[in-house]
């Protein structure tokens, strides 16, 4: 209030000092048209004192309710100030700045739409290394509702690290890390890492885009072993197919005896070779889509009732009993059922094989501590512990020369363990000499139908 009486004042009484100084105005007058001006100064002031406390509670009035339809009248009367006029120009300013906020909130809806149904993972880094934003496709590689936190929760490669803190200081605009990211199934990804500047260098922030490269990896590794295991494998059906070939051309060419043996032989080599191929082509396959997990609800009560059925005339061909035992819940579990169906198929199939004569395979099915269970029971001769940590390796044999006998490729416990990797899961073997081997298949149990 000063100021302002001040401003107003000052004018005047330098005017008025200019006439007493030249003696043309009596001081009593000067005293007196002083004292009107600091009068009339306080009583301005206090009138747009109140108009802008009218002004105030005006405005808060017109964010509820529109002038236009409170009508003009309600204002009251004019005052010095011609606030009606600005309330109604603060009105027209307000229609355009929605208009703008509408605008850009649409823009923005956009852009996170596209943000979303980006393909690859991506991450958005604040300046505290801490994730401020991700896609659709970042919570689903990263398997989580809400991605949050630090960057080390998700991915911790050192190389990938170095790069971000490098990105953040400005040393690097755009660097590509190739890593491994170690888990139940292991996957190659190939990071781009690119930092963007606010205004001024200001508000930086790193862009992390995720790809993954485990298909690309696994088809070349796929091409690499499928010629190296097959070129191994099937070198020898390949020598005695030939061999007998050659023997039928040869010396047995008029020997009825010999030639249904040795075609009996290439009979039982090119079967072999067939059924070779097709376990490393269903290997290969499994391995492309491991580290995609299944999505759908699988009914593992009605899975081993097909199991049990399709192989229960075999086990009476061998002269063996095949037992299924369920518990009274259905139990479900997250997978592919025909690739569920192969395990099982696999692991009864060859404990009918390995088991002794007029014994019974079992087949347990029971949950514990939030998983599903499914234990294949044996009575054959049990497997040495020094052979158990090998068991799922390809074309790993405790006894190959019984194994080739049964037709066994070496491959169906690899199958296996493939298989539940990518359903997340485990295989136990347990064994014991002389009494026979069990192999549990744990798989992660969901309580819901729809998964």
């Amino acid at each position: 209030m000063l100021k302002f009486v001040g401003l107003l004042a000052t004018p005047v009484f330098l005017v008025l000092m200019w006439f007493l100084f030249k003696g043309e105005l009596p001081f009593e007058y000067a005293a007196v048209i002083l004292f009107t001006i600091l009068v009339t100064a306080f009583l301005i002031f206090s009138r747009i004192n109140r108009e802008m406390v009218g002004l105030a509670r005006r405005l808060e009035q017109a964010t509820e309710t529109p002038l236009r339809q409170r009508g003009i009248s309600s204002m009251g009367r004019s005052g010095i100030l011609p606030y009606d006029e600005l309330l109604l120009s603060m009105q027209q300013y307000k229609r355009v700045l929605q208009s703008l906020l509408k605008d850009a909130k649409s823009h923005q809806q956009d852009a996170m739409l596209l943000f979303d149904m980006l393909p690859n993972p991506v991450l958005v880094l604040d300046s505290r290394r801490q994730i401020s934003r991700s896609n659709v496709a970042a919570k689903e590689f990263f398997d989580t509702d809400h991605m949050q936190g630090d960057l080390t929760t998700y991915l911790r490669h050192p190389n990938l690290l170095k790069a971000v803190e490098a990105a953040f200081k400005g040393h690097t605009e755009n660097e590509r890390v190739e890593f491994e990211l170690a888990g139940s199934v292991s996957r190659h990804i190939a990071a781009y890492v690119v930092n963007l500047e606010g205004e001024g260098g200001e508000d930086l922030r790193v862009i992390l885009t995720v790809h993954d490269l485990t298909r690309a990896k696994k088809t070349e590794q796929m091409r690499v072993d499928f010629v190296a295991n097959a070129s191994h494998e099937l070198r020898t059906p390949l020598a005695i197919l030939i061999g007998a070939i050659e023997t039928l051309q040869g010396p047995a060419s008029k020997d009825e005896e010999a030639r249904q043996r040795f075609l009996g032989m290439m009979h039982v080599q090119g079967n072999r070779m067939s059924q070779l191929i097709d376990d490393l082509l269903s290997l290969s396959q499994i391995e492309m889509s491991e580290h995609e997990r299944p999505s759908e609800p699988v009914n593992i009560n009605d899975l081993l009732q097909s199991v049990a059925h399709m192989l229960s005339v075999k086990a009476n061909e061998l002269g063996k009993g095949l037992q299924l035992n369920l518990q009274d819940d259905v139990l479900f579990a997250i997978g592919e059922k025909k690739q569920l169906y192969q395990v099982f198929i696999n692991l009864v199939d060859n404990a009918l094989k390995y088991s002794r004569e007029d014994t019974t395979v079992t087949i347990n099915l029971f949950e514990e501590e939030g998983e599903i269970n499914i234990a294949v029971e044996d009575q054959g001769e049990g497997i040495s512990a020094d052979h158990l940590p090998r068991l799922t390796e390809r074309f790993y044999r405790v006894d190959s020369d019984r194994s080739r006998e049964m037709g066994g490729t070496g491959l169906g416990l690899a199958i296996v363990k493939h298989i539940v990797s990518r359903h997340r899961g485990h295989l136990d073997i347990d064994s014991v000499l002389g009494e026979g081997s069990t192999f549990t298949v744990r798989l992660p149990k969901t309580t819901s139908t729809n998964g």
